[in-house]
């Protein structure tokens, strides 16, 4: 069995079941458990897969060099991508802190303007009660000077 580059990639596990076959297909020789094969034909054999393996072993070297590479590298993206959610998770529970405080914040504020709001306008009664109080007060006294001064008018003109 040779390296043929037209059949493909060399397999070195198929060339060593091919050297155990010729072996198993060997002439005994009577009474031992020897056997009769060709020389030649096994030292290139063993020659070929010699010369074959490194080659094999270095592909497959570099296949697992790849593939670690290849998990290594998804690893990396994967740890990335984890690290990447966590600070959205951490900014978005953040923002929904920082909103739920705002927003306990703005319920605050406009209670305490909706209270003021409130006392202003009972500031505000008061003071046109009060005003309207004193109007009131100073119409009385300005009604009662002008009944005063009517009545001293009808006394003028009866003296006259």
């Amino acid at each position: 069995m040779e390296n043929n580059s037209n059949q493909g990639r060399y397999d070195p596990l198929a060339h060593i079941d091919y050297m155990i076959d010729t072996i198993k297909d060997a002439t005994s020789v009577p009474f031992t458990d020897k056997c009769s094969i060709e020389r030649t034909e096994m030292i290139n054999s063993l020659q070929s897969l010699k010369n074959n393996l490194p080659g094999t072993i270095a592909q497959a070297n570099d296949i697992v060099a790849r593939a670690q590479d290849i998990i290594s590298t998804a690893r990396d993206k994967n740890k990335k991508i984890i690290d990447d959610a966590n600070r959205m998770y951490a900014l978005k529970v953040n923002d929904h802190e920082i909103t739920r405080g705002a927003r306990e914040q703005a319920a605050e504020i406009i209670a305490k303007a909706e209270a003021q709001a409130e006392e202003l306008r009972r500031d505000a009664h008061l003071y046109v009660k009060q005003q309207l109080e004193r109007l009131n007060e100073t119409l009385a006294e300005s009604t009662a000077k002008v009944q005063t001064n009517l009545k001293e008018i009808d006394s003028a003109i009866d003296n006259l």
